[in-house]
């Protein structure tokens, strides 16, 4: 278990203090107690040694010896039982000078358990056990390959060790004719337009899906493959449902025990479990042309509008919501509209032929045939506050509600499945089933919190359909939940690797255990009890990343295989490898565009990479990864992200060397020196100057000890400097004269105070570190932290400056 920042510092500035203590002769007494030990059996073992210290044959060392263990046994009376961690205790004669006696006890609790069961007495204190708590046991992962073999280490310290060596072979089965989608898979632009990737050109910007940083982005850097297939399959998803065409040899990512992998299409089986993009931001221009009203009415007209000659009529058997449409419409065109009562129906009529005329000519997409209507690009672009009434308009055209939440029907599968993508901007998730016996396809929201999104951020203009939407959340039967897109599995494994066991979070044992998956709100629970009670923070920082993430997973409930003749495409898309088809995120074509590299040498690297993903993501304490070999290959392997991207995120650089077995571990370590020096300052380093350039330009920092405390005590503080050389102490002096005082300065100047009265030297009568103090102040204020060490020439100009120092939220006055 790591032990805090904190911590550390306190700890090495007692080991500081201890290794200045020097023994004339065997008289310093070190006593370590282990976690769980008895605290009477050490005693009586001091008992036995006081027996023993009685037969020095120096009188001043045996009763210094004795004073000592004595002073240690009073000690440990003050314990009912061994503390949770082990103790440690110094005892001894702290007195520089020949002969006289100044016998002082220091006790240590550690922040974590020890193992080691020390007595000893020599002229120094034993110290290394306390050093090796806050040694830097830093790992890195080495990974040396070329297109013939590679092979898998560790450097631990100065040791490197080899994990595993892999030769390359080619495969019995050969992928053949490259990965792709079919021509009508739906592509998200980052205008907000959605288009069928037959229809993409390499001038737009496409929606893509970064593992590393767990976000979406629009990249413009891509390059776009296409073939003809006479076999593929189709995905049949659910939870949300949709689906997606696609061949054998394409790659999707899936939820598995290690993290987010990557399985093609060939091997998927039902059950697994897709990622879907559940909220994304395209970023849309205003368009004057088009205000609310209009954009209502366009959603109106598309669900339940026509053109007849010089008339546009709106068919709907509620008659509010045609009053509704009536008051805009005239608001629209400025001209009276007629409501007319047909058999079973109503019909709103708009007789302006200029607005039948404008809806033909600027949005011919929806003024077509029924069957032929699409969205047209003008209302994609649309902003979300007016896009929103569009969605409204046509909700209230096509849209309904039942007992368990909204519904729309259309018989136009291409609009349906482009308002599952458009509800996304409104972080709505809605499955999309169809065709029904009648033809038709629907959308279905039934989760409660996209229907509260619903009623929040588009709502009806209906009123019989918003009172029972009011009504649909709290009918919702649980356990159709949208799923966080991780594996309980691979939770269980940060978990244990924190010490702790799935008993210790019995209410979600059934997730942990990999037979249950879980949604949001209870995830969200789970997170915050990891958080408490995790001390190392990366694990619940990269849950927070994933619960952050903007993803949910969807589950493969079928796959068909397809005969067809239809035209399929596929993207490179560099850095990310990844872009988004149908709300899914799937991995893109790198063999087409890399030429270079066959089938083999592809299947290798994937070999490689599983392997190193999995021996590497055990090694709990590794900082980071480097990659070595020959020739252009080890940079394809890092540039194309075959590693686990947790791995990946780890890679801090990638080094030519001439072998790839054992000897080649050692020569990449022997060439990175650079590489690990720098990791270990790097982020000091850059904080110390970004402290140095604020200063100069007279920015929100400040230094010292006074300007730093009222800075805190003012709450400006965002995060406090502290380096670990700082050792300022508030004492309280008395003089035999009867004077006392108080004093803030440097602990090496404490025993040269002298009385301002009398001129004799001050006695101390007790001191506080102003370290802690300001440690304390920040913590209690949810103040950053940061301890600069002086192992840089950074830190130690920053201890120069007098060690202590802030970065402040404003300015104080």
């Amino acid at each position: 278990m790591e032990i805090k920042n904190e911590d550390k510092l306190k700890l090495k500035k007692l080991i500081k203090e201890l290794e200045k203590i020097k023994g004339r002769h065997t008289e310093l007494v070190s006593v370590y107690v282990p976690a769980g030990y008895n605290l009477v059996e050490v005693s009586n073992q001091l008992f036995q040694e006081k027996g023993t210290a009685s037969n020095i044959k120096s009188k001043t060392t045996r009763k210094n010896v004795l004073t000592a263990l004595e002073k240690i046994i009073q000690f440990l009376k003050l314990f009912r039982k061994t503390p949770e961690n082990g103790l440690v205790i110094f005892c001894g004669n702290t007195s520089p000078v020949e002969g006289n006696e100044d016998i002082k006890l220091w006790s240590y609790e550690p922040p974590v358990k020890i193992q080691n069961k020390v007595y000893w007495c020599d002229q120094t204190f034993v110290l290394d056990p306390l050093r090796d708590l806050i040694s830097e046991k830093e790992v890195y992962g080495l990974i040396v390959l070329d297109a013939k073999e590679a092979t898998i280490g560790l450097l631990k310290g100065k040791t490197i060790e080899k994990l595993k060596k892999m030769e390359s072979t080619v495969p019995s089965k050969t992928v053949k004719g490259g990965m792709c989608v079919s021509e009508d898979t739906l592509i998200q632009l980052e205008d907000g337009n959605i288009i069928p990737i037959k229809d993409l050109s390499t001038d737009k910007k496409i929606l893509s899906y970064s593992l590393n940083k767990f976000e979406h982005v629009f990249v413009d850097s891509f390059k776009i493959f296409k073939r003809r297939s006479k076999k593929c399959y189709e995905l049949i998803l659910k939870e949300p449902s949709t689906s997606l065409t696609i061949t054998s040899e394409h790659v999707v990512f899936v939820i598995g025990k290690n993290g987010i992998e990557e399985k093609n299409v060939e091997e998927l089986k039902n059950g697994d479990l897709l990622l879907y993009v559940s909220k994304i931001k395209p970023k849309t221009k205003r368009i004057e042309s088009i205000n609310k009203s209009l954009s209502q009415l366009l959603g109106y007209f598309m669900g339940d509008g026509t053109i007849d000659g010089n008339r546009t009529i709106f068919y709907d058997k509620d008659i509010q919501l045609l009053k509704v449409y009536k008051k805009i419409s005239e608001k629209i065109v400025n001209k009276e509209a007629k409501i007319l009562k047909r058999r079973n129906s109503y019909e709103l009529r708009v007789y302006k032929k200029s607005f039948a005329d404008y809806l033909k000519s600027n949005f011919p997409k929806i003024s077509t045939h029924r069957r032929k209507k699409d969205i047209d690009k003008k209302i994609m672009l649309l902003p979300k506050e007016k896009l929103k009434n569009f969605l409204r308009g046509l909700f209230d055209a096509e849209g309904y509600v039942d007992r368990i939440g909204i519904g729309l029907r259309m018989t136009n599968e291409r609009i349906v499945r482009k308002i599952q993508l458009i509800l996304t901007r409104f972080e709505i998730i809605a499955s999309m089933r169809g065709p029904d016996k009648f033809d038709r396809y629907e959308l279905r929201i039934t989760n409660p919190i996209y229907i509260k999104n619903f009623q929040k951020k588009i709502g009806f203009s209906s009123l019989n359909k918003t009172r029972k939407l009011y009504l649909a959340p709290q009918r919702y039967k649980l356990g159709k939940s949208t799923r966080v897109p991780i594996s309980g599995v691979y939770v269980r494994k940060l978990i244990e690797s924190e010490g702790f066991k799935k008993e210790d979070f019995k209410k979600y044992g059934m997730f942990l255990i990999g037979r249950r998956n879980i949604g949001y709100p209870p995830f969200k629970r789970l997170l915050k009890e990891i958080n408490v009670k995790f001390k190392n923070k990366s694990a619940p920082e990269l849950l927070s990343k994933i619960y952050n993430s903007g993803l949910v997973t969807t589950l493969v409930k079928e796959k068909r295989e397809i005969k067809t003749n239809k035209k399929f495409y596929d993207l490179y898309v560099p850095g990310v490898n990844s872009f988004v088809a149908n709300g899914i995120v799937v991995h893109n074509s790198q063999k087409r565009y890399d030429r270079i590299r066959d089938d083999a040498l592809n299947e290798f690297f994937r070999k490689v990479a599983e392997e190193a993903s999995e021996l590497l993501l055990k090694q709990e304490k590794m900082k980071n990864v480097i990659i070595g070999g020959p020739g252009p290959v080890k940079d394809m392997f890092y540039r194309e992200s075959y590693l686990n991207y947790q791995i990946q995120n780890k890679v801090i650089g990638v080094k030519d060397i001439g072998s790839t077995d054992e000897y080649g571990l050692e020569e990449l370590v022997v060439k990175s020196q650079d590489l690990l020096q720098e990791a270990a300052i790097t982020k000091e380093r850059e904080l110390i100057q970004k402290f140095f350039t604020e200063l100069k330009n007279e920015g929100n920092v400040v230094y010292g000890y006074e300007e730093t405390k009222k800075a805190l005590e003012a709450g400006a503080v965002e995060t406090l400097l502290i380096s670990e050389a700082f050792n300022w102490v508030r004492v309280k002096f008395r003089c035999t004269c009867g004077i006392t005082t108080e004093k803030e300065l440097p602990k090496t100047l404490v025993d040269k105070q002298k009385c301002s009265n009398c001129n004799q030297k001050l006695i101390e009568e007790g001191s506080i570190e102003l370290a802690d103090e300001l440690i304390d102040k920040a913590t209690s204020l949810g103040t950053k932290v940061e301890y600069i060490s002086t192992e840089s020439s950074e830190g130690n100009q920053f201890k120069e400056l007098s060690g202590v120092g802030a970065f402040l939220r404003f300015k104080l006055s």
